[in-house]
Parts: C-alpha cells; sequence; structure tokens
C-alpha cells in the first residue's frame, strides 16, 4: 500500500465513523431528553448496538491496520496532524482487536438498554432493578480488562481508555496527596461554628430557565451551534462541531444546582466547538483524554463563576428573577456558593469535598475490576465509605448507589478523571493568570480574553496531543497537583478563616 492510498482509507473510514457518530449521539440525546417507550427497548437497544457495529468493523477491517502500518513506517515524512491521526486510529484499532466483535456489539445494546432501566431504578430507589444489568456490564468489564492486557492491576486497562497514562499506582498517590491536605481542612471548616448564610425557600423554575441564556453567555457558548434540553443526569453531547448540545435538570428547592450544572456543561461545550475545524478530516477533533475536557467544565464551573468576581455580575441577575435576593451583597452571595460541608450527591458537591466523591467511586472501581467485590454488595459498601471518607450515610439508594449513570453505560475508569481534571484546571489557570486579567475578565463580564487563552492553549489542539504534553505546552511543566491543592487550601481558609 502507498502513502497516497493509506490516506485515502484512513480519511474514508474517519468520515464514516463521524457520521456514524453523530446518528448515535442524537438517537441517544432523543433517548434522554425525550425518553423511549419501554415496549421499545429491546429495539432501541438493537439498534445501538448495530450501528455500534458498523463503527466497530469500519475500525477493524484489514485495511485499516494496513493503512497505519504504512504510515507508521513513514513517521519522518508526516505532518503533525498526520502523525497524530496514525497514533490515535492504529490505538483504537488494536484495542477493539483485542476485543470479540460479538462482545463488542451485545456491550452496546446492554449499555442503552441499562442506562433506561437506571432512569426507574433510581426514581424507584430501587437497586434491584438494575442489579442484572450491572453484573453483566462489570463481568463484561472484568473480561475487558483482560482482552486488553495490563502489567499490574486489571483497572489500568481501563483507567488508560479515560486517561491515557494513568494507573492504579498513579492515581492512589494522586488520592492519598488529596486526602493528606484536604481533609483536615474539611475537618476544621466543619468545627467552625461561624457558618455563612445560605440560599434557601423555593424558587420557581421558570424564572430559573430565564437565567440560563445569560449563563451560557457568559462562558462563550455558541446557542447559535447548540441547544439544551433538560434530563435526570446533565450531560453535553456533540453531534457536530456546529451542534454541541447541553442539559441540565431544574430543581425548586434548590437554585444553584441548575445555574452550575449549566456552567458546567457549558464548559465541555465551549471546549467541542473551539477545536480547529481542520481536525475533523483527521479525526482529531475530540478531547486527547477525559481528564482535559472535565479541565475545561470544572474551571469554567469553580475557579471562574464560583469566584468572588463572578459573583458581582451573577448577583444584580439573580435579582431582576427573584426578590429573595434583593438583601443579599456580593460577600454573601460568594459565601453561599461556596459552603464547604459533607453531603449525598456528588454532582451537587460543594468545590472542596468534591474530591472525596470521586474517591468513593474510585476504590469500588478499583474493587470491583480486582474481583475482590461483587455487584450485589454495592450499596452496603457505598453507604459504608460515605460514613467513612464523608462523614455522611446515605438514606436510600436513590441518593447512594444508584446517583450516577456512568456504571449503567459502562463507563468504568471515568470517574477519576473528575478529579484529575479539576487539577489539570487549576494548571491551566495558574498559568493564564500570568498573561491575562483572570478576575478583571469576570468583573467586566467579558471572558473574550479567557476563552482566548484557553482556545490557543488548549481547545484548538483537539487530539493531536496527548495529555501530558497539551498541558506542559500550555503551562511550561508537566502535571502537578499542588496548583488544585493549594488553590483549594487559600480559597476555603479564607472563606472560613481557619
Amino acid at each position: 500500500m502507498t502513502k497516497l492510498q493509506a490516506f485515502d482509507v484512513l480519511f474514508r473510514k474517519i468520515e464514516a465513523v463521524r457520521h456514524i457518530s453523530a446518528a448515535l449521539a442524537v438517537i441517544n440525546w432523543d433517548a434522554l431528553t425525550t425518553g423511549v417507550p419501554e415496549k421499545s427497548l429491546p429495539a432501541h437497544g438493537a439498534t445501538m448496538g448495530w450501528l455500534s457495529g458498523e463503527l466497530f468493523s469500519l475500525i477493524v477491517s484489514p485495511d485499516s491496520i494496513e493503512s497505519v502500518e504504512t504510515l507508521e513506517a513513514l513517521d519522518s515524512e508526516l505532518t503533525a496532524n498526520e502523525r497524530a491521526m496514525t497514533r490515535e486510529v492504529g490505538r483504537r484499532y488494536r484495542k477493539l482487536m483485542a476485543v470479540p466483535p460479538d462482545e463488542f456489539q451485545a456491550f452496546n445494546a446492554l449499555a442503552a438498554q441499562a442506562q433506561t432501566v437506571w432512569e426507574t431504578a433510581r426514581a424507584k430507589s430501587d437497586y434491584d432493578m438494575i442489579l442484572p444489568y450491572y453484573e453483566k456490564m462489570f463481568d463484561y468489564q472484568r473480561r475487558l480488562c483482560d482482552w486488553y492486557g495490563y502489567s499490574k492491576h486489571p483497572y489500568d486497562a481501563l483507567l488508560d481508555d479515560y486517561e491515557r497514562g494513568a494507573d492504579v499506582e498513579t492515581l492512589d498517590r494522586f488520592f492519598g496527596a488529596l486526602r493528606e491536605k484536604i481533609a483536615p481542612l474539611v475537618k476544621k471548616i466543619g468545627a467552625n461554628k461561624e457558618k455563612p448564610k445560605e440560599i434557601e425557600g423555593l424558587f420557581d423554575i421558570g424564572k430559573q430557565k430565564k437565567l440560563m441564556p445569560w449563563l451560557t453567555d457568559f462562558t462563550g457558548y455558541d446557542r447559535a451551534r447548540g441547544k439544551t434540553g433538560e434530563v435526570e443526569h446533565p450531560f453535553c453531547t456533540t453531534i457536530n462541531r456546529h451542534d454541541v448540545r447541553i442539559t441540565t435538570k431544574y430543581h425548586e428547592d434548590n437554585l444553584l444546582s441548575a445555574l452550575f450544572s449549566t456552567i458546567h456543561e457549558s464548559g465541555h461545550a465551549v471546549y467541542e466547538q473551539n477545536m480547529a475545524e481542520e481536525l475533523e478530516r483527521y479525526g482529531l477533533a475530540d478531547t486527547p483524554s477525559m481528564g482535559v475536557h472535565e479541565s475545561q467544565s470544572r474551571l469554567y464551573e469553580n475557579m471562574l463563576c464560583r469566584s468572588r468576581a463572578f459573583a458581582g455580575r451573577l448577583l444584580p441577575k439573580l435579582r431582576e428573577q427573584f426578590d429573595y435576593f434583593s438583601g443579599w451583597d456580593e460577600d454573601a452571595l460568594y459565601r453561599a456558593i461556596n459552603i464547604a460541608r459533607p453531603s449525598l450527591i456528588r454532582i451537587e458537591a460543594d468545590e472542596l469535598t468534591y474530591s472525596l466523591h470521586i474517591m468513593v467511586r474510585y476504590e469500588l472501581e478499583k474493587a470491583l475490576m480486582a474481583g475482590e467485590i461483587q455487584a450485589a454488595e454495592l450499596p452496603g459498601l457505598w453507604a459504608d465509605k460515605y460514613e467513612e471518607l464523608i462523614g455522611v450515610r446515605p438514606e436510600n439508594d436513590a441518593v447512594g448507589v444508584l446517583q450516577d449513570v456512568h456504571w449503567s453505560g459502562g463507563a468504568i475508569g471515568y470517574f477519576p478523571t473528575y478529579a484529575v481534571g479539576t487539577a489539570y484546571g487549576a494548571q491551566f489557570v495558574n498559568a493564564m493568570r500570568k498573561t491575562v486579567d483572570v478576575d478583571g475578565c469576570l468583573e467586566k463580564g467579558d471572558l473574550a480574553p479567557v476563552n482566548g487563552w484557553l482556545k490557543e492553549n488548549v481547545h484548538r489542539h483537539g487530539a493531536v496531543l496527548l495529555p501530558g504534553d497539551l498541558l506542559k505546552q500550555a503551562t511550561g511543566e508537566p502535571f502537578d497537583p499542588k496548583y488544585y491543592i493549594d488553590y483549594l487550601g487559600e480559597k476555603f481558609t479564607d472563606l472560613y478563616m481557619v
């Protein structure tokens, strides 16, 4: 095969993958935002499974690996985009080839059904409903570890799927450092008798919705290239770079939930919308890792929009909709949106304790993949770990083991990226502050310089650079969690004067 023939094969396959992936994303969006009729679940799962099988076939055909091997042999002649395309297609091919095709298709059909069952199970707080699906899902994931291969811990095989280069040894050190530095601060704050004023009461959902266009515009999300929806568990999905959709969930008794989940998903969407257009042809208009993607959502949600400067912009908007805030000042609102205390729900956890929620899931997933625990044990183990690490115990499974959609979709190994990604975000902001007046931008209500820095240093690169290379190029140094730990320590020590 010649170089030109290899490129022709890969470009045609990448285009087909892009179109099938868009179809899958639209079907999944529809299922999660409008629902699937109960009797249609098997057919819905079969459709998702068939489309996923077509993706599988596109990548694992003999001409795919022949093209990759041809280009790998010509590495010195390739451009950066061509080299990255070859690397990514080759990696995906070799991973997929490790999985029996019938198993891959069965997994995708199972995941499509399980995610819908999970919604009902959570609503009813009925773990027994989802247990048969979890048992099959975790069994598949254990086999996946063996198919992929690993050198030390089976969980390593799955972690690398979501965060390139991550393994149990590295993450044990990372979470250990957070436990050592952050857990004592959480205890100090818990013992502090001075408590900030809280946002309490009922807030009309219609009025909440009126705030969302301003919020999304503030982050830089282009609403002409996306749409919004309501779901049980908020997410962002990309149909194409001109159709990036976000969702949220409204609670009448929790105003901050919809506000900050909207900002969080907008952070994901801005990243997707800002990827360089030319990367689509190479299949590189994507993130190099879930941690990098989470760095953007968590960066917008917390480091930008839970700041004192943003509180000053938010307060007048809240007053426009709710008389409740007429007597509030900027400092009171800043403290209220940064209350730190143990809680049960991860997506509503405060910034300080958030990593502890991730630790619970990390430790359970690690044990599941090692075969040390089984799916039937999860509710009790979950409750025990929450009590041990966070100091609260769920009263039922809806606010406990059933609160996240990830396991029903087969995303084992995803959770640690939330914490790692947040640490990436702190390092990005630290570097950004050297050339951008971040607080000044927030005070003026103009994030153009912030978004410009992120687009130039993070967003536009897509998956051309690996996570470690991207972080080093953007910040001038390799990953260092000290920026995250220092950021949390300084912010919450000041907030609570401990």
